[in-house]
């Protein structure tokens, strides 16, 4: 097998026979100083892997969990892919995309979300949480209102839910679309009413959890929330609702559609 990197990228080609793990570790660490938000394993190149080789991809989910690091693999070929299921701790974990310009994109939106860390409490501050629902209009609306009167500063907010049988870096392209567009309209509603914005955009198992875990990085005294329009939607609204009212002590406004 032959392993080349360049720029944010590892590109393996050849045959992939017994695991490769230690060559692909120093290539992964080596890259990682250079583009802390993540590196992706370009695979396009495999013409070949045996169940031992796939063990090289078992190494890489550890690698990924214990040291929280952002590699994505990307563009397995089919009958790669088809090799990989047969590996149980693989098939169900590895955090994969169609392409290297979807991997990238999924790493781009790292690099517009701010970094975790704890802000310097400059006042009253108001979240604003988006779900890509027509309310978002109405939710952006009303936390302008509320910001002016307050003179707040305003947090934009998205959650994109990975489910849990995939690890959180699992990139998940049209969700995390929907979550930059969704974002980048926040942020043009509200610098046009002149308002300092500070995006967040979030991967968690839930929205209750994400929201909690930022209220409490912001201090943020209140929330406003969208809910999806759809009817076949209201019994997952339902559980949204509770598990956010259980774990969210600050002031909640949600907004639905008028029926």
């Amino acid at each position: 097998m032959i392993v080349e990197s360049y720029e944010d990228t590892i590109i393996i080609s050849g045959a992939l026979r017994s695991n490769y793990w230690e060559t692909l570790h120093t290539a992964i660490s080596l890259l990682l100083k250079r583009h802390p938000t993540g590196v992706i394993v370009d695979c396009s190149g495999l013409t070949e892997v045996t169940p031992a080789g796939a063990a090289t991809f078992r190494d890489v989910m550890e690698y990924i969990h214990n040291h929280d690091s952002r590699v994505i693999v990307a563009a397995v070929p089919r009958h790669i892919l088809d090799v990989l299921r047969t590996v149980a701790e693989v098939r169900s974990q590895l955090a994969v995309t169609n392409s290297v310009e979807e991997a990238r994109k999924s790493l781009d939106l790292l690099v517009e979300a701010p970094a975790k860390k704890k802000l310097a409490d400059s006042g009253q501050k108001l979240i604003v949480c988006l779900t890509g629902a027509p309310t978002d209009t109405q939710a952006l609306t009303l936390g302008a209102q509320i910001c002016e009167s307050r003179q707040a500063q305003i947090h934009l907010l998205y959650v994109v839910i990975v489910p849990r049988d995939l690890p959180l870096t699992a990139p998940l392209a049209k969700d995390e679309e929907m979550a930059a567009k969704a974002i980048d309209h926040g942020k043009r509603v509200l610098q046009l009413r002149h308002l300092r914005v500070v995006p967040h955009l979030e991967r968690a198992r839930d929205i209750a959890s994400a929201l909690e875990e930022v209220l409490n990085e912001t201090k943020a005294s209140s929330v406003i929330m969208s809910l999806v329009p759809n009817q076949s939607d209201s019994e997952n609204n339902a559980k949204v609702v509770k598990s956010i009212l259980t774990k969210v002590c600050q002031e909640v406004i949600l907004l639905r559609p008028s029926c």
